[in-house]
């Protein structure tokens, strides 16, 4: 199996830029003449980059793991740092002479840190603990702790929003920011990290004409305090999902082990939400079956290394606990195979609403599905997906004007499958193919970069 450092392409060493200036910023430091030394050994890249001082910048990334690694003598607080993300680009393209050469003794020092860090994590627990009853008692203590610490904060949840519902909308419409600010605060405090998130998008929601969103929205978050009342008499797979949207971190290591099969990368959407940026990756497999992955990454720090869109490969997809299976988890490698590319299924715009409601029937805090809709077209003005039984859709607002002509420039007037996200209200674009092609991401899709606009990470 080939090395990440032998799979990476431009797109996916700019999908690890921080934030957009650092992709343009590495773009122009990927060329040769900038370099007086380039040199690889094994899977770790390393060279010099002449800046404005006197002396270069000693550049290093290691490709030993699946996730890459920088490090570079520049001052920047950035990772990777344009000057690593350099490298990367020209190494991708074959630019430069390359030699083969051991890293300078302060890249040595950096790397043999990483391998004794590595190694330490992957040796096998201590000795069982003396008394395993005791530490028992101790985790349910300190979980009974937690939960009267959330029952408190949920009781105020239900308390501010009774008082909120009595005053009225208009009242709502006039409050400060800071009412929203501290009422989020104080839930982050009761671990509610979850019903925080919910609080602070209501600004955004209180000047709709009709006032339908603010209501439903408003109606999630009294759901949350109910759910928490009766949480005891839920079935595991809705308790599982009531957690989630309150914000409780996914159990990776508690999820049973999946068999490996084919899957295919559709394309992935990138946001900043608060301090995170955050990447939803939609994954195609067998019998039509979705799986939506899931990368956090705080704010100027890169994400994992992306999927490559369209590239079929194997491995094994462990899906989380819930009514409504969606979001998973890639346990162990990833292989990738020259099989062709799996056939993008089609569908209705009716049925991806009637799929949607459904879906929130068994899980009320879901905030999109994945969904095909084809054969179909795009309507520039006003900007909407159109299927072949006559209904329409609008676009999502975040889908610029320049991205939409590309669309329809790829499209050449041709019916296409049409991949998204569907949120109850407008549709996201992600990948796309004709009858007469296999599957594609569209222009832009994969790093596509918006502001929070009430999306979330709830799977």
């Amino acid at each position: 199996m080939a090395s990440i450092i032998d799979q990476l392409t431009a797109d996916t060493a700019l999908a690890l830029a921080p934030d957009s200036s650092s992709a343009k910023a590495a773009q122009k430091l990927a060329r040769p003449a900038g370099w007086p030394t380039l040199a690889r050994e094994g899977d770790v890249l390393w060279g010099e980059c002449q800046g404005s001082g006197a002396h270069p910048y000693l550049v290093g990334v290691d490709g030993r793991s699946a996730e890459l690694a920088s490090k570079c003598s520049c001052p920047s607080r950035k990772f990777p740092c344009k000057h690593a993300l350099g490298l990367l680009l020209l190494h991708a393209a074959g630019s430069g002479e390359w030699t083969q050469a051991p890293p300078p003794p302060d890249l040595a020092k950096w790397l043999g840190g990483r391998v004794a860090r590595a190694e330490k994590a992957a040796q096998p627990p201590g000795d069982e603990p003396a008394d395993p009853a005791a530490q028992a008692k101790a985790q349910q203590k300190a979980q009974a702790a937690r939960d009267r610490k959330r029952s408190a904060g949920l009781e105020d949840l239900e308390l501010w929003l009774s008082d909120l519902v009595r005053e009225g909308l208009q009242a709502a419409r006039t409050r400060p920011y800071g009412d929203w600010d501290r009422q989020a605060a104080r839930l982050v405090d009761a671990q509610l990290g979850g019903a925080a998130r919910l609080v602070r998008q209501i600004p955004g929601l209180l000047h709709g004409e009709t006032g339908e969103a603010l209501t439903a929205h408003l109606g999630r978050l009294w759901l949350l305090t109910q759910g928490w009342r009766g949480r005891e008499s839920l079935p595991d797979a809705e308790r599982a999902d009531l957690l989630t949207a309150l914000g409780t971190p996914l159990d990776r290591a508690a999820l049973s082990p999946a068999a490996p099969q084919v899957w295919q990368s559709l394309g992935s959407v990138q946001e900043e939400e608060g301090k995170l940026n955050v990447r939803r990756t939609w994954l195609l497999g067998a019998e039509e079956t979705l799986a939506l992955l899931l990368d956090f990454a705080p704010t100027g720090q890169a994400l994992p290394a992306p999927l490559v869109s369209g590239q079929p490969f194997t491995a094994a997809v462990a899906y989380a606990p819930s009514a409504y299976a969606q979001r998973a988890v890639v346990q162990g490698e990833v292989t990738v195979t020259e099989e062709t590319g799996l056939p993008l299924p089609g569908g209705t715009l009716a049925a991806v609403q009637a799929r949607y409601a459904a879906a929130l029937a068994l899980n009320p805090w879901l905030e999109r599905i994945g969904a095909f809709v084809g054969p179909a077209y795009l309507n520039l003005d006003p900007p909407q997906l159109c299927d072949a039984a006559g209904h329409a859709v609008p676009l999502d607002a975040r889908v610029e004007t320049n991205d939409l002509w590309a669309m329809l420039a790829a499209a050449e007037t041709r019916p296409q499958t049409y991949f998204g996200e569907w949120n109850g209200e407008s549709f996201l674009p992600v990948g796309a193919a004709s009858a007469e092609t296999a599957p594609e991401v569209l222009p832009d899709a994969e790093d596509l970069l918006v502001e929070p606009a009430g999306a979330g990470v709830s799977a």
